[in-house]
């Protein structure tokens, strides 16, 4: 269910960003260092699943302050599938393949896009008329 129109979106308080932030941080400063073995879900594929409710959020606060935003609507889906198509294209194909003469990853590119869908997913939901359901 779509937001109420009346609701802005609250860009670095939004729940689903501080509940991420929180994730990234005791995933980053607790969980990583005290794993004795490699972990591809901790050491890799968790962050990048992140990177869109963590990151996108603050883009968006900058588009605001700059004028480059209308409004205080929740991400749309094309703001999502934009950052997704850049961040994806630099730091998952551009960076390991041309900057470092690497291999890319795709299970990490399908990280960031589960994280955006499910973050843009969140994002759309009405928390009042679902409290009161």
């Amino acid at each position: 269910m779509p937001r109420s129109p009346g609701r802005p979106f609250d860009y670095a308080r939004d729940p689903v960003f501080l509940c991420c932030l929180a994730i990234y941080v005791i995933n980053r400063l607790i969980i990583k260092p005290h794993l004795h073995t490699y972990s591809p879900f901790f050491h890799g594929h968790l962050d990048d699943s992140l990177t869109v409710p963590v990151a996108l959020p603050l883009y968006l606060l900058a588009y605001r302050w700059l004028g480059l935003r209308p409004d205080d609507a929740p991400p749309r889906w094309w703001e999502v599938g934009l950052h997704l198509a850049v961040w994806i294209f630099f730091f998952k194909w551009f960076g390991p393949v041309i900057l470092h003469h690497g291999a890319p990853d795709p299970v990490d590119a399908w990280a960031m896009l589960i994280g955006g869908a499910v973050a843009w997913a969140l994002w759309q939901r009405n928390p009042i008329a679902s409290a009161t359901a």
